[in-house]
C-alpha cells in the first residue's frame, strides 16, 4: 500500500466518528459539534484548516425540518368526478371512475380539463362520498394495468381492458417503506417490487391488537408489526434461528437485527422501533438510527472524509449460516465491501467483523480507505417513553438516565482504556477518568442487557446520547471502532493550522467483535445485575480467576523512595538523587502504623532503585544507595515478611531516559505523524507545554516483552516474588514508526509481558487495571471512587467495585490526596474498597522543584495516626466481607446502602459519618480522633 501519511489538515472530524457522537469526553469545554454527521456527501477540507462542522453543512441545512408523512392533495370534487368521468366498479368500498379518452374535446370547463390532465382514475369512498384517491397509469402488462397516486400512497390494479378495478392497496407509511401496502380491510400486507407489478412478500393477520400493535406473519417466518392505527411500521424481520433462551431475526431488506429473549418475552432491536416516525428527527438521523453498520472512509489525496450508513448507502446481501447470518454491506460509491457475521450463541448475540475480509477497491493515495466502523450502534435504543438508564464504565461508573432533559450537554464519548498518549496534546487535557472496562449496560424497565466488546476493544470508543441531544427522541449507546488512527501536528512557524495524518498500511486490528447478553433476573433488574453479568463473563470467558482470599480489608500504601533534585555543591547547581522515603523510614512508618492497630498492609514501593529514581528503564532490581542500599532493603523485606506486610516493589517503564541498554534515539515510540512521542509538563498558568523540564520519552511497546523477561530473571535472582508495573496496567499506546505497533498489538505485547512475569511465579499488583490486565493481577489499588462527572451523567456508581468485589482485592483512591478525606473513607467503605494512602518519609518541602512535587499532601508524619485509625474503622465494619460479592447498592441522598451476597447490609451515612452494619451503628468519631491528620 502506498504511503498516505501526508494527509492534509482538518480530518480530525473523522475521530468524532459515525453516530451520535460529539467531542471526546476530555473536550468538555470545546465548541459543540453536530452529534450525527451528514451521510454520503464528501466533506472536503480547504486551505489546511480543520473543518469542525464536517458533515453538518449544506446537506444538513436543507434538513432542518423534521420528517413528515407524504400527503395526497385531492383537488377534484366528488361532483366533478361523477359528472365528467366514467363510472367503472366498486372495489373494497371505493367506487372508481375512469377519465374519458375524449375529455379534452367533450368537456367545456377548462378548469376541469386541467384537473383531468393529471387524473386518469379517481376513487370515491362508498361510505363518505368523498374522493379519497386520484391516480395515473404507471405501467401495464398482459395481466393488469398499474395505477399510482401522485405521492404513491395508493396502488390500484385494473384489468388490461380497463373495464374494472381488480385490487386496491393503501400504503402503510411513506416514512417507513414506500413499497409496503395494506389491504382495505387491514388483514393483508404486501411488499411490492419497485415497479409495483409484483408482490415480493405477503403477510396476514388475525386483526387482534396487543399493546397498541398488530402483528402480521407469513409462512417464511417473517413478522411485521404495525401500530394498531395501521399507519406506522413498528418493526419488520424474519426468523433465522433459535436456542433454548434466544431467537434471532433479520430484515433482509434493511439488515435490521432482532434478538428475542424468550424468558422475558422481550425483543431487542438494532433499530429503534417506530424510528421512522420520530417527530424530532431528520431523514439523516433516521438513516443513522436505522443502520446496522456505519462507516467512515477517507480520501487522502482529496483531503476529505465521508460518513456512510448501511441504510441508504449500501447494497445489502444476507446469507443464512448454521447459527446466524452473514450480512455483506457493499458501499458502491466508496468501492468498499464490509462483511459482518451475526451469530446466536447460548446466551448472547455476537456481531463480528474480520478486517481481512474487508475489500477496498483502491488503496492508493487517491483511493478510498476505511478509517472507522460501527456495528449495531443503536442496539437497544430507548424511546422517549421508556424508563431506565445506560450503565457507563467511566471511572468508577456512572448512569445516564433516559430522557434526562440534558439536551444542551455534550453527548458522551469515552475511549476504552484511555486515549493514545502518543498523540501528545499541545495544551494540557482536562483531568478525567478513563474507561477501564470494554462494556456497557442497558436497564430498561423490567429488562436489561450487558454489552461487551470482546475483540478490537483497544480501538473502541463508547458513545452515548440522550433524547434531544442528537436531533432524535431516542436514547442510544454503542461502540465505534477506529481501524486507522490519526494524529495532528503543526508545521514549523505555523502554530495555528493543525495538520492531520493517519496510520499507514493495512488495518492492524484483526477482528472487531461485540456481544449482547440479555439478562435473566427474578426481580426488576438494576446495574448490580449488569455487574454480575460482566463478572461472570470475566470468570467464564476471559480467564479471570478469583484471588480475594482475605476476608478483612487491607491497608494499601504507596511509598515513594527517591527523586532527582537540584542542589548546590560548592555553589554549582547539581542534580542529585535525593531520598524521600528511605528503607529505614519505610520500616518505621510501617511500625508506627502497626502500633496504631493497622493490619494487612500492602505496600507499593516506587522509585526504590537507582534506575527508578533517575527515570531510566527499571528492570535490574538494584536497591538505591541513597535510600540505604541493599542491606537496608533486605532489612525492610525481612520486617515485612515477619509482620504480615505484603511488599510490592514498583517499576514504571512508561517513560524513560537513555541508559540500562535502552536509548531515546532507538526505543522511543514514534507518533503517527512521524515524530518522537515526548511527554511534556504543562505550564500551570496557561496549560501549554512547558520547556522548564526536559520532556520524557515514551518507551516503545516493542520493548515490553524483552523488559518483562529481563525483569523476571532479575527479580528471581533477588528472591523477589511480587511486583507492581505502575502505569503499564492502565496506559495503552502504539508505536507507529518502523515497528508498526497498533494499540491492538500493544495490548497483546502487554499481555505477553504480564504472562512472562506471572509464569516466573511473580505476583502482580495493578495500580489501576484495564480489563486486559485482570487475568494476570492479584489485587488492584487506586480504583476510582468517582466518574469523570460529565454533565450528561446523572449519578456516580461504584460499578468497577461491584464487578470486582469478591473476585479481586482492591483499594480506592488515595485518602490523603482528597480534599475531603473523611468522605473518601466513607465512600471507600460504602463501595467495599480497602483504604489507600500515599506516603513519604521526609518533609514535603523536599518535594519542591522535583518531578514528584504533586505529592505535597503525602507526609507520613501527618497521616500515620489517621491511616491507622481509619483502617480500624474500616475493619470494624467490613470484616468478613472481602470474599463476598456486592448484590445491591443504592444511594438516597447522603445515605448509601450496600448489600452483600451473605445478606450483610452496610448503611453508610456520609452526613452523620456513621456506618450501620446489620443494625449495629459505628461512628467514625469513635475510631478516628479529631485532628489525627495534619496536612503539612
Amino acid at each position: 500500500m502506498k504511503n498516505w501519511k501526508k494527509w492534509a489538515a482538518g480530518l480530525f472530524a473523522l475521530s468524532l466518528c459515525l453516530m451520535s457522537v460529539s467531542l471526546p469526553a476530555a473536550a468538555e469545554g470545546e465548541e459543540d459539534i453536530a452529534l450525527i454527521a451528514d451521510t454520503s456527501e464528501e466533506t472536503p477540507v480547504a486551505d489546511g484548516t480543520p473543518d469542525e462542522t464536517a458533515g453538518d453543512g449544506e446537506a444538513d441545512a436543507e434538513e432542518e425540518a423534521t420528517r413528515t408523512e407524504t400527503q395526497e392533495e385531492i383537488e377534484i370534487t366528488a361532483e366533478q368526478v361523477t359528472q365528467y368521468m366514467q363510472k367503472k366498479n366498486s372495489c373494497d368500498g371505493i367506487t372508481f371512475y375512469y377519465r374519458p379518452e375524449d375529455y379534452e374535446d367533450t368537456i367545456s370547463d377548462e378548469d376541469v380539463v386541467d384537473l383531468l390532465d393529471d387524473i386518469e382514475l379517481a376513487g370515491i369512498d362508498d361510505a363518505t362520498g368523498e374522493v379519497v384517491c386520484t391516480l395515473e397509469e404507471d405501467s401495464d402488462n398482459s395481466d393488469f394495468v398499474v395505477f399510482l397516486s401522485p405521492e404513491s400512497r395508493w396502488l390500484v390494479y385494473m384489468d388490461p381492458e380497463y373495464t374494472k378495478v381488480t385490487m386496491v392497496r393503501q400504503i402503510v407509511s411513506s416514512l417507513d417503506n414506500e413499497l409496503l401496502f395494506r389491504s382495505r380491510d387491514n388483514k393483508t400486507l404486501e411488499l411490492y417490487n419497485k415497479d409495483y407489478d409484483e408482490v415480493e412478500r405477503s403477510y396476514t393477520t388475525d386483526g387482534k391488537a396487543k399493546d397498541g400493535k398488530v402483528t402480521y406473519t407469513n409462512e417464511d417466518g417473517w413478522q411485521v408489526v404495525l401500530a394498531d392505527t395501521y399507519d406506522a411500521v413498528i418493526s419488520s424481520a424474519r426468523f433465522v434461528t433459535e436456542n433454548d433462551k434466544l431467537a434471532l431475526y433479520v430484515d433482509d431488506d434493511t439488515a435490521v437485527i432482532g434478538l428475542y429473549d424468550k424468558a422475558k418475552d422481550k425483543m431487542w432491536w438494532s433499530t429503534p422501533e417506530n424510528v421512522g416516525h420520530d417527530k424530532t428527527a431528520t431523514n439523516t438521523i433516521v438513516e443513522d438510527l436505522s443502520s446496522s453498520l456505519k462507516m467512515v472512509y477517507g480520501e487522502p489525496d482529496a483531503r476529505s472524509t465521508t460518513n456512510m450508513r448501511s441504510r441508504g448507502d449500501a447494497k445489502i446481501k444476507v446469507k443464512d449460516k448454521s447459527s446466524g447470518v452473514k450480512i455483506t454491506y457493499s458501499f458502491k460509491k466508496a468501492g468498499i465491501t464490509v462483511p459482518v457475521t451475526y451469530t446466536l450463541e447460548d446466551d448472547y448475540l455476537e456481531a463480528k467483523i474480520d478486517t481481512a475480509d474487508i475489500e477496498e477497491e483502491d488503496t492508493s493515495q487517491s483511493g478510498k480507505l476505511v478509517t472507522s466502523l460501527s456495528m449495531l450502534s443503536s442496539f437497544g435504543a430507548a424511546s422517549s417513553a421508556d424508563t431506565g438508564y445506560f450503565v457507563i464504565p467511566d471511572g468508577s461508573g456512572a448512569l445516564i438516565r433516559f430522557n434526562n432533559g440534558k439536551k444542551t450537554a455534550k453527548s458522551y464519548t469515552g475511549y476504552v482504556y484511555g486515549s493514545d498518549v502518543t498523540a501528545v496534546a499541545q495544551t494540557e487535557p482536562a483531568v478525567t477518568e478513563q474507561v477501564y472496562l470494554p462494556m456497557y449496560g442497558i436497564v430498561n424497565g423490567d429488562n436489561a442487557m450487558m454489552v461487551v466488546c470482546t475483540e478490537g476493544d483497544s480501538n473502541a470508543k463508547l458513545t452515548a446520547s440522550v433524547s434531544g441531544q442528537s436531533k432524535s427522541s431516542f436514547n442510544i449507546c454503542g461502540f465505534d471502532f477506529t481501524v486507522r488512527d490519526s494524529d495532528t501536528y503543526y508545521m514549523s512557524g505555523d502554530n495555528s493550522t493543525a495538520l492531520t495524518v493517519f496510520e499507514d498500511g493495512d488495518m492492524k486490528t484483526d477482528t472487531l467483535a461485540v456481544r449482547y447478553y440479555p439478562l435473566e433476573t427474578e426481580d426488576t433488574p438494576d446495574y448490580t445485575d449488569v455487574a454480575e453479568a460482566y463478572r461472570n463473563y470475566l470468570t467464564e470467558e476471559d480467564g479471570v480467576t478469583g484471588t480475594a482470599e482475605d476476608t478483612d480489608p487491607g491497608l494499601y500504601l504507596n511509598f515513594y523512595g527517591g527523586t532527582i533534585k537540584e542542589k548546590s555543591v560548592l555553589g554549582v547547581p547539581v542534580k542529585m538523587k535525593t531520598a524521600l522515603t528511605s528503607f529505614e523510614q519505610a520500616e518505621q512508618i510501617l511500625q508506627d502504623l502497626s502500633d496504631g492497630g493497622a493490619e494487612n498492609m500492602k505496600v507499593q514501593y516506587y522509585n526504590w532503585t537507582n534506575a527508578g529514581i533517575s527515570g531510566k528503564v527499571d528492570l535490574k532490581a538494584k536497591a538505591a544507595g541513597c535510600l540505604g542500599g541493599n542491606s537496608d532493603w533486605k532489612a525492610l523485606q525481612s520486617y515485612a515478611d515477619s509482620n504480615g506486610v505484603t511488599l510490592y516493589p514498583a517499576t514504571d517503564n512508561e517513560t524513560f531516559k537513555s541508559g540500562n541498554g535502552y536509548y531515546t534515539f532507538t526505543d522511543t515510540t514514534v507518533r503517527i505523524s512521524g515524530s518522537y512521542a515526548r511527554i511534556y509538563d504543562y505550564n500551570l498558568a496557561y496549560g501549554t507545554q512547558s520547556t522548564a523540564n526536559k520532556p520524557l520519552s515514551l518507551l516503545s511497546p516493542a520493548t515490553f516483552t524483552e523488559i518483562a523477561e529481563k525483569l523476571t530473571g532479575n527479580y528471581q535472582d533477588k528472591s523477589l516474588s511480587r511486583v507492581s508495573l505502575g502505569s503499564l496496567t492502565t496506559v495503552l499506546y502504539g508505536d507507529y514508526g518502523k515497528q508498526e505497533i497498533s494499540r491492538d498489538k500493544a495490548q497483546q505485547l502487554l499481555e505477553e509481558s504480564y504472562q512472562k512475569i506471572t509464569d516466573g511465579d511473580i505476583t502482580l499488583l495493578a495500580d489501576g487495571a484495564n480489563a486486559y490486565a485482570l487475568p494476570y493481577v492479584q489485587e488492584i489499588t487506586d480504583v476510582p471512587l468517582q466518574s469523570s462527572g460529565f454533565d450528561v451523567f446523572d449519578e456516580d456508581i461504584p460499578f468497577y467495585q461491584i464487578v470486582m468485589h469478591g473476585l479481586k482485592s482492591y483499594a480506592g483512591s488515595a485518602v490523603n490526596a482528597s480534599a475531603t478525606p473523611e468522605e473518601t473513607v466513607l465512600l471507600s467503605i460504602a463501595s467495599g474498597s480497602s483504604l489507600h494512602f500515599d506516603m513519604i518519609g521526609e518533609e514535603t518541602s523536599t518535594l519542591k522543584d522535583t518531578a514528584l512535587d504533586g505529592l505535597y499532601y503525602a507526609s507520613a508524619e501527618s497521616w500515620t495516626d489517621y491511616a491507622a485509625q481509619s483502617y480500624a474503622f474500616s475493619k470494624a465494619v467490613l470484616s468478613g466481607l472481602g470474599d463476598q460479592t456486592i448484590t445491591g447498592y443504592e444511594r438516597n441522598g447522603d445515605v448509601i446502602t450496600t448489600t452483600y451476597a451473605n445478606g450483610t447490609v452496610v448503611e453508610t451515612d456520609l452526613s452523620k459519618q456513621t456506618v450501620t452494619v446489620d443494625g449495629k451503628a459505628y461512628a467514625m468519631a469513635d475510631y478516628v480522633e479529631e485532628g489525627s491528620w495534619n496536612e503539612a
